[in-house]
C-alpha cells in the first residue's frame, strides 16, 4: 500500500517544521539546563513554558498545582488527548561536557527533563501549524515535581487538572533512554514501571565515649545491622516470581571519631510491582527493627521511628490498545527497525497518576538519546553509557528532540485524527 498524497504531504509538512523550528527550541533545551529547578517550585521553568507555549497558539494556565502549566488548543468537536512533559531538575551536580552544562554545583537535568520541557511547545507548535488536519482538544501539560515529590497528583488533585480542562480520551509522554540511541524508541506494553516509595528510618542508641563503648549502645552497629538484615527481605521473604527492590540510599550519623552517636539516620527505596509486595516489605521492615533494637538492649521508647513518605508512586501501566496503535505511528513515522520492544523497569514515574487507576489509558514511551557512534554495527554499546541519575548523563539534542517532535506530532495527529486522516494506516504502510 502506498501512501496517499495528502498524508504523505502531512508528514512532510511536520518534518520541515520540526527543521525550520528546532534552533530555536534547542535554545529552549540549552535554557533549561542552564537554569534547573526542583521539585515543585519549577517558578521560571514554568513562566517559560508558558510563555512558549502560547507562543505555539494555545490558551495557557499557569499555577496549577504548585508551579504546572495546562495549555490548551481546542480545533473543533473530537477526543481530547494529553501530553505531559516533566519539567523538574535533581539535585546532583552537573558534570556534563556540554556547552548548556548548568555551572551552579548543586543542581543538573540528569534525568532529561530539560529535553522533555523543550519538545512539549515544539510539538504544541507543529499542531497548531496543523490544525486543519485534525479536530479535538489538544492538552499539553507542563508538570512540576516528578523526581519525588507526586507532582502528577499535585496537578491532577490539588490543582482540578481534568475538572478543568477535561479529563482526556488518552494520555501520552515521552522518557528519555540512557541506553537506547537516537532516533529510535522503545515502548513497554503492560506493566513499565514500579511502584516507589521512600522511607526514612531514624536508629537511636545511647551516646558515648568511642574508649568507653561498654557504657553505651552505638546506634552505627545497630544500623549496620539493620542494613545487612533488610538485605534479606527481598532474597528470603520475597517470592521469587514476584518483582522487589530495597535499597539503602543513605546512612548518616555521628560527627567525630571518638564520639559514639545518639541517633543514625538511613534512607531507603522500595519498589514493587503491587502495593501488596510494598506492604510486606514494610511490615518485615518494621519487625527487623523491633527485634534489632531488643536485641542491642534499648527500650521500646528508643526502638527505630520509620516514617514513609506520605505518598506512593504508583506502578505504571501502558495500555496495550494505546500502544499498539501508536506504536504503528511511530513504525511509519521512524521505520520498523527503530521502534524496540522494552522491558519492564523497577525506575518511578508519576506519569502513571494521570491513569486515574485504569480510567484513561497512558502510554509513556522510551525516547533514545545517546548518540549512535556509542554503539558498534551490532547494536553494543563501545563505551561507558552513563545512566539516569548520573553526574554525566547528557542526551544527543539534535537527533533526539527531532525524533521526539515528529514521532509525538504524528501520534497526537493519530489520536486526534481529525476529517478522517488515516494517519495510522499510511504511516504505517
Amino acid at each position: 500500500m502506498q501512501p496517499d498524497q495528502t498524508t504523505a504531504s502531512l508528514l512532510h509538512h511536520i518534518r520541515a517544521l520540526v527543521e525550520a523550528e528546532y534552533p530555536h527550541y534547542f535554545e529552549l533545551f540549552c535554557d533549561y539546563n542552564r537554569h534547573p529547578e526542583l521539585g515543585l517550585e519549577c517558578h521560571r521553568t514554568a513562566k517559560k513554558q508558558a510563555a512558549e507555549l502560547r507562543r505555539a497558539g494555545f490558551e495557557v494556565a499557569e499555577g496549577v498545582g504548585r508551579t504546572g502549566v495546562a495549555a490548551v488548543l481546542k480545533n473543533g468537536p473530537g477526543p481530547t488527548i494529553l501530553y505531559r512533559a516533566d519539567m523538574d531538575a535533581l539535585p546532583i551536580p552537573d558534570r556534563r561536557p556540554a556547552p548548556w552544562r548548568c555551572t551552579d554545583g548543586q543542581v543538573g537535568h540528569q534525568c532529561g527533563h530539560s529535553m522533555h520541557s523543550a519538545m512539549l511547545p515544539f510539538v504544541g507548535y507543529c499542531l497548531h501549524a496543523l490544525r486543519e488536519h485534525w479536530s479535538g482538544t489538544a492538552l499539553l501539560v507542563a508538570q512540576d515535581g516528578e523526581e519525588g515529590w507526586n507532582g502528577a497528583d499535585v496537578m491532577i488533585r490539588e490543582g482540578r487538572l481534568y475538572e478543568r480542562f477535561g479529563r482526556p480520551d488518552a494520555a501520552l509522554a515521552w522518557h528519555v533512554s540512557p541506553t537506547l540511541p537516537a532516533g529510535t524508541v522503545g515502548i513497554a506494553k503492560g506493566w513499565a514501571f514500579a511502584l516507589t516509595q521512600f522511607v526514612d528510618i531514624e536508629v537511636y542508641g545511647v551516646g558515648g565515649h568511642g574508649g568507653n563503648p561498654h557504657t553505651s549502645v552505638d546506634p552505627i552497629v545497630l544500623a549496620a545491622h539493620l542494613i545487612t538484615r533488610f538485605q534479606t527481605i527481598v532474597s528470603r521473604e520475597i517470592a521469587p516470581t514476584e518483582v522487589a527492590v530495597l535499597s539503602v540510599g543513605a546512612i548518616q550519623g555521628g560527627s567525630k571519631h571518638s564520639i559514639i552517636p545518639e541517633k543514625v539516620a538511613l534512607k531507603l527505596t522500595l519498589r514493587s510491582r503491587t502495593e501488596a509486595v510494598y506492604r510486606q516489605m514494610m511490615r518485615a521492615i518494621e519487625r527487623i527493627c523491633r527485634a534489632e533494637a531488643a536485641a542491642s538492649g534499648l527500650p521500646e521508647a528508643k526502638f527505630p521511628n520509620i516514617t514513609e513518605r506520605p505518598f506512593i508512586t504508583k506502578p505504571l501501566f501502558n495500555d496495550v490498545a494505546l500502544a499498539n496503535r501508536v506504536e504503528a505511528v511511530f513504525a511509519g513515522v521512524l521505520g520498523a527497525g527503530q521502534v524496540r520492544a522494552e522491558p519492564p523497569y523497577t525506575f518511578g514515574e508519576d506519569f502513571s497518576g494521570y491513569a486515574l487507576d485504569g480510567r484513561v489509558p497512558i502510554l509513556l514511551s522510551w525516547l533514545g538519546s545517546v548518540h549512535p557512534d556509542a554503539f558498534d554495527g551490532g547494536g553494543q554499546p563501545v563505551r561507558f553509557l552513563p545512566p539516569l541519575h548520573h553526574e554525566e548523563f547528557n542526551p544527543f539534542p539534535d537527533l533526539t528532540i527531532r525524533t521526539g517532535v515528529t514521532a509525538m506530532t504524528a501520534a497526537m495527529l493519530e489520536l486526534l485524527n481529525g476529517h478522517g486522516v488515516p494517519v495510522n494506516r499510511v504511516l504505517s504502510a
